[in-house]
């Protein structure tokens, strides 16, 4: 007895052994993927993603205080769990290490596809096969928003999870556990992504699929008269008006794109995989779309049957929602590549090329269907691409981050447009040939084989060099906005010890610094422009102003007062009421500009402001006016140049108009009765001055300049079609100098 204890115990501690040991690749490969994106987290030292990734902090600093969502002290819907997750983080009380933590975490979660990917593809492949779908699924250039704070660390693992999860169910359909994990995590998915919504959409369809490619639905097809044929086709088809009507009738983005830009859903979704195809090496694309197709003399496989039911499903609806949200955004935002919303369906080309590979076989109409769609896509739909060819006129195209090893190509090879073109033409008829290989080298089995080797080797190493270029990139953008806020970044919470903050601007043609000084600073608790120029995300709108400058936000100035405890001046327009505590530079217009932190006075007032200066000082189209809202009597210095105007236009008559402030229906400042007037010109490099004595209380002053200037009818490479009319500042002072 003890012997056959003895022995079943040496079974199981083998048994356990020989697991841990096939365990220790897929480990292995977690592990070194993490560190390398780790890496890439720590060098990316700030965001810029902005405003996904100010959105989701928002949110989650607003749980992590109250409980509860919310933007810019406003209540809003989290939208998605992982403002939750990430809430816990920001109970650190810095903000640096807190955002490394979300960062780190952020790698650790995203890494983690390779499991679900290696396991789906186990159902139909061997080990190495498995190991190769789980490290193409893990370096896909998207990998690099491991670093960014957005959802698709945590959407794209679950998605992959997803996939497995109803492919096991689909062929173990007598489980009940597996139906149960595959129901319960498409369900949940869309609480971490809304996207994700499509994924109990892609579990019904494949179930249909499953059914539709039995043994059973083939014995019922087998009788079927031409009739019955035409009759499924106009069910079939039926169905999808049937689906098209209702969509049409429950959502205006589905009625705007399918009734007006039906085009734009082919050609943006043929832009959306074009570029997923280019950051995975092409061939995947390839061999992932043929392995929907069963090849002749395939033997029959329940696993393989399901997997390409879901797989199918997976593209099918992946790819139909890219198309259409694509086609939508250009419509009411920009003509955009949203690969990013395709990304998902990644590790299902990466087991299927597994599975092509493995097996050594692929369907000639699959190969024909396929090959011809990634030629189709790189060499020409993408080359003739909106903005520019492949995007290779950008550092980093961050909705589709598939283009990086071509953008980052042209940047330091010199890669042309052409030179790209020819290069991703050679790769896809490659990758038809690799495909081809078993077929064409039968009876030289070794070297079809080699030939595979190196032909899933090439494409792990095409997809991770994709990765790196679009970390370098995201490093590069990085780095740059951060000497767009200058160091220390955490300047305003250090002086007002995380009070509450409100920072009014004006005239803000570049929003990054905004974006930035709001990240790195949680006491910045209100961000407002008194002219609009300030956006979202959250709310931006601008302040009630009163005669006196008292600063309101609702209809009464009495009961909405502002009552902030500090303010950030963007000057020089904006002048606030209180005592200055400190300055910081940072970078705007092509120049190094100022905040000012005030200790406010209560309730906020504005001293002054100004408006219709850009950021590099010229005024524009709508020339400048000043307010001041209270003080004693002095002197208002206006100086009016075109110093850096080096072209000859001729002179500028210009006219300064003072009068009475005037506070409109709308409450804001307008000029009322004007007082003084000083008539005067300007030339190219002149500079002037003009002295204006103002009165005690309010005043307001216009400068217009009545001929404008357009950098770009003087020298068209500048690019600059703005209209400018001087370059201009205003200074109060009390006394008038003697000199």
């Amino acid at each position: 007895m003890s012997t056959v204890a003895t022995s079943e115990r040496g079974v199981r501690s083998t048994a356990l052994a020989d697991r841990f040991l096939a365990a220790v690749p897929l480990a292995g490969l977690y592990v070194w993927l993490a560190a390398v994106y780790a890496v890439e987290a720590w060098q990316r030292v700030t965001p810029w993603l902005f405003g996904d990734e100010l959105k989701f902090t928002q949110l989650s600093r607003a749980i992590a205080a109250t409980g509860h969502a919310a933007q810019r002290g406003q209540p809003h819907s989290a939208g998605s769990i992982y403002p939750y997750v990430t809430a816990v983080f920001w109970l650190i009380d810095d903000v640096a290490k807190a955002y490394a933590a979300i960062k780190y975490v952020d790698v650790l979660v995203m890494a983690s596809v390779v499991f679900p990917t290696y396991f789906l593809a186990r159902l139909l492949v061997g080990r190495p096969a498995a190991l190769f779908a789980a490290a193409g699924a893990g370096v896909i250039p998207s990998m690099a928003y491991s670093s960014y704070l957005v959802q698709e660390p945590l959407a794209y693992p679950w998605a992959a999870l997803c996939f497995f999860l109803i492919t096991k169910a689909l062929v173990v359909r007598s489980s009940r556990r597996w139906w149960a994990a595959a129901i319960l995590a498409s369900v949940f998915a869309p609480a971490i992504r809304n996207e994700l919504l499509l994924l109990p959409a892609a579990l019904v369809i494949a179930v249909v699929f499953a059914a539709w490619s039995g043994d059973r639905a083939r014995r019922w097809r087998a009788g079927w008269s031409p009739g019955d044929w035409i009759g499924a086709a106009v069910l079939f088809f039926g169905g999808i008006f049937l689906i098209s009507a209702v969509g049409s009738h429950q959502s205006i983005q589905w009625l705007t794109v399918t009734r007006a830009f039906k085009h734009r859903i082919i050609v943006d979704g043929n832009w959306a995989a074009g570029s997923l195809a280019i950051g995975i090496g092409i061939l995947p694309l390839v061999a992932g779309i043929a392995a929907l197709f069963r090849a002749r003399g395939e033997p029959a496989s329940v696993e393989v049957r399901m997997f390409r039911s879901v797989a199918a499903s997976g593209i099918l609806v992946f790819g139909l929602y890219t198309a259409m949200k694509a086609a939508y955004l250009s419509t009411v935002f920009a003509t955009r590549v949203e690969e990013r919303n395709l990304i998902y369906i990644a590790p299902l080309l990466f087991v299927g090329t597994a599975l092509v590979f493995s097996r050594r076989r692929v369907s000639l109409l699959g190969l024909t269907v396929s090959g011809a769609y990634a030629l189709y896509l790189v060499g020409y739909a993408l080359y003739h691409v909106t903005q520019y060819p492949y995007q290779m006129g950008v550092q980093l195209y961050s909705d589709a981050l598939g283009f990086a090893i071509l953008e980052q190509g042209n940047r330091y090879l010199s890669w042309t447009p052409h030179f790209a073109r020819w290069l991703l033409l050679a790769i896809a008829v490659g990758s038809i040939l690799v495909l081809l290989a078993p077929r064409l080298l039968r009876g030289r089995e070794r070297i079809a084989a080699a030939v595979t080797a190196v032909a899933a080797a090439a494409v792990v190493g095409w997809s991770l060099t994709g990765e790196i270029a679009a970390a370098t990139g995201t490093k590069s953008i990085a780095a740059s906005a951060a000497t767009t806020l200058k160091h220390p970044f955490g300047w305003v919470d250090t002086a007002t010890h995380l009070k509450p903050t409100l920072y009014l601007g004006q005239n803000e043609i570049d929003q990054n610094a905004e974006w930035l000084l709001e990240f790195w600073n949680r006491s910045v608790a209100r961000v407002s422009s008194l002219d609009g120029s300030l956006d979202g995300p959250g709310p931006a709108g601008g302040p009630n102003v009163s005669a006196d400058g008292t600063l309101f936000w609702g209809p009464d100035p009495q009961t909405s007062a502002s009552g902030y405890a500090y303010g950030i001046e963007d000057l020089p327009c904006i002048e606030l009421a209180g005592d200055p505590v400190t300055s910081h530079p940072y970078a705007a217009g092509g120049r190094v500009r100022t905040w000012e932190l005030v200790r406010l006075s209560r309730p906020n007032r504005l001293l002054s402001d100004c408006t219709g200066i850009y950021p590099d000082g010229w005024t524009g189209s709508s020339d400048s006016a000043y307010f001041r809202y209270a003080g004693p009597a002095g002197w208002l210095r206006v100086v009016y140049s075109r110093r850096d105007w080096g072209f000859a236009s001729g002179p500028s008559p210009v006219h300064i108009l003072l009068g009475k402030l005037v506070i409109n229906a709308n409450h804001q400042p307008i000029l009322g009765k004007i007082s003084t007037t000083v008539d005067s010109t300007i030339d190219s490099t002149q500079t002037k001055v003009a002295w204006l004595h103002v009165p005690a209380g309010g005043f307001a002053v216009h400068v217009v300049a009545d001929k404008k200037v357009v950098p770009a009818d003087y020298s068209p490479s500048s690019g600059d079609r703005r209209e400018l009319g001087v370059e201009l500042t205003y200074h109060f002072q009390t006394a008038r100098p003697k000199r």
